[in-house]
């Protein structure tokens, strides 16, 4: 059954226009609401107990209700569901082809302001982070890593990961959700620690392997690095992009080209393990 959702909703991502109320961010702000509302934190209250219960909830009542249905018809509906929901980036998706027909003008204003929607990490006077490294990011933390929870604990781990990460992004973000940034931070961090070092092989294996092997093996045993800064590594040293200043094409296109390799090389091996019984 997981491998089945993972293909049926992998193709519907890719023919179907997701709209509002088919992706998760519809029901979190809804549940972030209601929880809001009803759920008021105390003195006594832990940040790291506040983001467990927050979190629980949902996750707990959707495996209830899992439970209940067993492995019929109706529970591969409600695992694809939950998978469509958590799964891809249809903001991204669309800025990125704006972008694109920017740079195809020559616009790079646009491309700049673009980039920066991208969550690109730069200024005008410096980069710290290429437009292509971004993209194998966001390919990462919406694709693979909903993917992965999702093969390891079922429609409630794709849940658990995109409410995670959603509460870490929206904690960074109001003022009145600061308090638990650090906590809802470490849960993310713990939640990618593993998946971003499978992501980094995997690219690194259709990317350039003895240039991407030391910046792997250098960051796989460190708890406290950066997911983002190591994956972005590993994706530069895989992947040798040769482009003019003035190209704002060539280097994104390229990683992006990357990170959908290793994207399917991951489903690959994912549907591997599934039929010969592995996982």
């Amino acid at each position: 059954m997981t491998l089945l959702s993972i293909f049926i909703v992998v193709l519907l991502e890719r023919v179907v226009k997701v709209e509002e109320q088919f992706h998760y961010r519809h029901y979190f702000n809804w549940y972030q609401q209601k929880f809001a509302d009803n759920f008021k934190a105390t003195d006594n209250m832990s940040a790291e107990l506040f983001v467990v219960v927050w979190l629980a909830l949902p996750v707990l009542l959707l495996s209830l209700l899992l439970s209940l249905l067993g492995d019929g018809l109706l529970a591969l509906i409600i695992n694809c569901f939950v998978l469509f929901l958590c799964y891809g980036c249809p903001q991204h998706r669309s800025c990125y082809r704006q972008y694109l027909e920017a740079a195809c003008r020559s616009d790079q204003q646009a491309c700049f302001e673009y980039s920066l929607q991208l969550g690109q990490q730069l200024t005008e006077e410096s980069k710290s982070e290429s437009l292509g490294q971004t993209l194998v990011w966001i390919n990462f933390r919406h694709y693979f890593s909903v993917i992965f929870w999702f093969v390891v604990l079922g429609a409630p781990g794709a849940l658990l990961y995109v409410f995670a990460r959603n509460l870490a992004k929206l904690s960074a973000q109001q003022q009145e959700l600061a308090w638990i940034k650090d906590a809802s931070e470490r849960l993310l961090a713990i939640l990618v620690w593993l998946p971003v070092r499978i992501s980094g092989f995997a690219i690194l294996f259709v990317g350039h392997f003895s240039k991407a092997l030391p910046v792997w093996l250098a960051g796989v045993g460190q708890l406290g690095l950066s997911a983002r800064s190591y994956l972005a590594n590993i994706a530069k040293a895989a992947e040798d992009v040769h482009s003019p200043e003035d190209d704002h094409l060539t280097e994104p296109c390229v990683m992006l080209k990357l990170a959908k390799r290793a994207f399917l090389f991951q489903l690959s091996v994912i549907a591997v393990l599934t039929l010969s019984g592995v996982i």
